[in-house]
Order: structure tokens, then C-alpha cells, then sequence
């Protein structure tokens, strides 16, 4: 074994392909998700804004908006026309239209409105921007509430208690900081880690001869090690460069990322062993591990699927990873809440004694 182990080791010095999936676009990948989540979220999002008013009330609205986190008036322009040029143009995500009247209607207690124009193709920015603009309007509106009572001779506390009778408490457990980052580097890093060692193997396995257990073993090891060590430094970038939480165990996130590679290596033999072709098996194992994304939750969640599609959604090792990440690391789970998706997981080694003698 350890004599195959080494000549596999050869064999990646020798073939630019396999080390190029196994150390060259792993390590660029990494290097690439450090980059792109340097940034701990959405912010700066330009926008136009249409002031028809031009009052000092108008004024105070475009100073709050600009003061938000998300959104930045970068244009301001004169027509409404213009702003949808900007729109089409890319420049802006949305445009933000103050009316004529604005200020009058204020002081005078009419209702009156601030519109907002925003694109609709990207739900995130498109979300982001509407809860800004939101609280904005809201926020305002509640102060010129309370200071025209206030004028009229109400108490602080009362005028308050009139303009916001019911006010929501809101407690984010889990991301307090509403942090992208925290949210999407984990489970854009996995899924870097799941496509390359799923690729890789039926790569290795396609250009071995396996004759043996001993010779499948040493063949899939190299992967193994290397995106074991990986794996590793992924957590590192997770917990000590970008600062996700790490509220639960360590011990059973890295037993995580082992059964995350190991079983995606069970997944490669198991399509080497049913395909017919390397081509076959590279594009089998492509479509498996990308479709995990989807079904994961990430991008809609499990729960809101159709029953057909809850069901497959446990058809993916990365499933069951991604919801020992999230406990352990942001819910503060105890340890052994996780054993139920590592079982799962473990299910998975059990996929290449149906192909074995295949091989």
C-alpha cells in the first residue's frame, strides 16, 4: 500500500492535470474567497435620488439615507427618466423619488410618501436596499409625528406612545451583525472543497489500475491528505480571518470536514464504478456536487421545498455538513445534537462496496 501510496505521489508530479485540480485551483480558490469576503457585507449599494421638494425636510431624508449602512446617493438627478437611465445603465440599483409637496404635507399631518424604484433582478441587494429606505421613511415619519404633537402640547413618552403604539423587539440570535460573510463563506468553501476532491478522485481512479482495496486506498489517499489539510486551513480562513463565531465544538467540525471528504471520495468511486467512460463520471460528478448547493437550503430553504424535494435534499453528504457547520459554529449547539448528521454522513462510506468489483 504504502509502496502504491508513492507511486500515485509520482504520478501527480507527472500529470499536470491531476495537480492542477489537486493543489493549483484548490489553493486559488481560497485565496479568491479571503478576497471576495474581506468585505463583511453588503454596503455602499449607489442609488439615485429624485428631490422634487428641495426643502430642508427633503434634505434631512437624503442625509438619513446617505448616513444608512447599505445604500450610498451617489447620482441626483433632475427627471425620472434619468434615474431609469441609470438603472439600465447598470450605474444604480435603485431611485429613490422625494414628491413635490413633501415638506408641506408633512407639517400639515397629510399623509404624503417617498417611492422607491429598484431593479427586482437581485433579491439580496434589492433586499438590503428596501430595509434601509424602510427604516429610513419609518424613522422619519415617526419624528415628525412626535414633534408635531410635541407642538401641539404632548408629552415626549405620550407623543411617542401615540405615534408608535406597538414596537417590535427584535433580537438576532445567531448573526447579530447581519454579517454576509458569516453566511456564505462557509458554505461557498465547502462546496470548493466537495467539487474538488469529488473531481479529482474519479480522475485518480480513472488513471489507476485498481487491483485491490489496498490499491483503491492508496489511490484515493493523496486527495485525501490534501484536502484534509485544506480543509483545515479553510477553517482557519473561516474562524480566524473572517471572524465567523465559533460558539459550539471544534472536535466535531473537523470530524465534519473529514466525513465531508471522505464521503464525496465514496461518491467518486461509486460514479467511476457505474459510468462507463471518465468523461461520464466527470460529468455525473459535476452535476452532483453543484445541485448540492440548491438542495442544501442555502439558496431556498429546505423546509419550503416540496415534500419530493425535502426528501432528496438528504441525498447529499454536503446537506447534513452544512447543518453541523451552522450548528456548531453560529447556534452553540452540544456536541451531540451533530452525531445524527454525522451517522448520515457515515452512511455514505458504505456506497463503493455496491461497485467494487466494477472498478
Amino acid at each position: 500500500m504504502f509502496k502504491s501510496f508513492i507511486n500515485e505521489i509520482e504520478r501527480v508530479k507527472r500529470d499536470s492535470i491531476y495537480a492542477t485540480t489537486l493543489l493549483v485551483l484548490p489553493i486559488f480558490a481560497l485565496i479568491f474567497f479571503v478576497c471576495f469576503f474581506s468585505k463583511s457585507g453588503i454596503k455602499n449599494l449607489p442609488i439615485a435620488l429624485l428631490d422634487n421638494d428641495k426643502s430642508s425636510l427633503s434634505r434631512r431624508v437624503a442625509d438619513m439615507i446617505e448616513s444608512t449602512a447599505a445604500v450610498e446617493i451617489v447620482f441626483s438627478v433632475e427627471s425620472s427618466h434619468e434615474g431609469l437611465e441609470l438603472i439600465l445603465d447598470g450605474k444604480a440599483y435603485a431611485v429613490v423619488v422625494i414628491p413635490d409637496n413633501f415638506e408641506n404635507n408633512c407639517l400639515s399631518g397629510n399623509t404624503t410618501h417617498i417611492e422607491l424604484y429598484n431593479t427586482g433582478t437581485n433579491i439580496s441587494t434589492n433586499g438590503f436596499i428596501e430595509r434601509d429606505i424602510q427604516t429610513v421613511a419609518t424613522t422619519f415619519g415617526a419624528g415628525v409625528a412626535i414633534e408635531y404633537l410635541q407642538a401641539a402640547g404632548e408629552l415626549y413618552n405620550k407623543a411617542l406612545a401615540t405615534v408608535m403604539p406597538i414596537r417590535i423587539a427584535e433580537h438576532t440570535l445567531f448573526n447579530p451583525y447581519m454579517n454576509y460573510a458569516y453566511y456564505l463563506a462557509p458554505c461557498f468553501m465547502a462546496m470548493m472543497v466537495v467539487i474538488f476532491t469529488l473531481i479529482t478522485t474519479i480522475y485518480a481512479l480513472y488513471g489507476s489500475k485498481i487491483t485491490s482495496v489496498a490499491k483503491l486506498v492508496a489511490t484515493c489517499l493523496p486527495v485525501t491528505v490534501t484536502m484534509s489539510v485544506l480543509s483545515a486551513i479553510m477553517l482557519f480562513i473561516l474562524f480566524g480571518v473572517i471572524g465567523v463565531p465559533l460558539k459550539g465544538s471544534i472536535t466535531i467540525i473537523a470530524l465534519a470536514n473529514a466525513m465531508l471528504i471522505l464521503s464525496y471520495q465514496a461518491v467518486a468511486i461509486l460514479f467511476v464504478g457505474i459510468s462507463g467512460s471518465l468523461h461520464t463520471a466527470l460529468s455525473l460528478g459535476g452535476g452532483y456536487s453543484v445541485i448540492a448547493f440548491t438542495f442544501s437550503g442555502f439558496t431556498f430553504p429546505v423546509m419550503a421545498m416540496a415534500v419530493v424535494l425535502q426528501i432528496f435534499s438528504h441525498l447529499f453528504p454536503f446537506t447534513y455538513y452544512m447543518n453541523i457547520f451552522i450548528d456548531q459554529a453560529m447556534r452553540g449547539a452540544e456536541w451531540y445534537i451533530s452525531l445524527s448528521d454525522l451517522g448520515y454522513m457515515m452512511l455514505f462510506l458504505t456506497l463503493p462496496l455496491f461497485v467494487y468489483r466494477r472498478l
